[in-house]
């Protein structure tokens, strides 16, 4: 806007909570599909299996942060979805405000 103000477009608002929740429903397959492999002890066979124990632990860590980022990105999302309905509301509580206003000074719109 050429007088310094700002434009909310609330169906970008919807396509970045669309988009992030599709990004925080995958986080769970990742994660999972990582442990498959390596949780398989036997997959390391005799020699190996101290390491599949390291990273068993790593693993789990991981998961554990995942869980935490998946938490935190469906907040944001809740968040785009909190600001998008203030918005709207707020844009048609306005409209409703002048289209009063406007009624009563006799040049509403018919």
């Amino acid at each position: 806007m050429p007088d310094g103000g700002f434009e909310i477009d609330l169906k970008v608002l919807e396509t970045h909570e669309r988009e992030l929740r599709a990004l925080m429903d995958s986080l769970p397959e990742a994660s999972a599909a990582a442990s498959d492999y390596v949780g398989n002890v036997r997959a390391f066979g005799i020699v190996g299996q101290f390491l599949a124990e390291v990273l068993m632990a790593w693993t789990d860590s991981a998961e554990a942060h995942v869980a935490a980022a998946k938490s935190a990105g469906e907040d944001v999302a809740n968040r785009f979805a909190d600001m998008r309905q203030a918005y709207s509301d707020t844009d048609t509580q306005a409209a409703k405000g002048f289209q009063a206003l406007a009624d009563k000074l006799g040049g509403g719109a018919e």
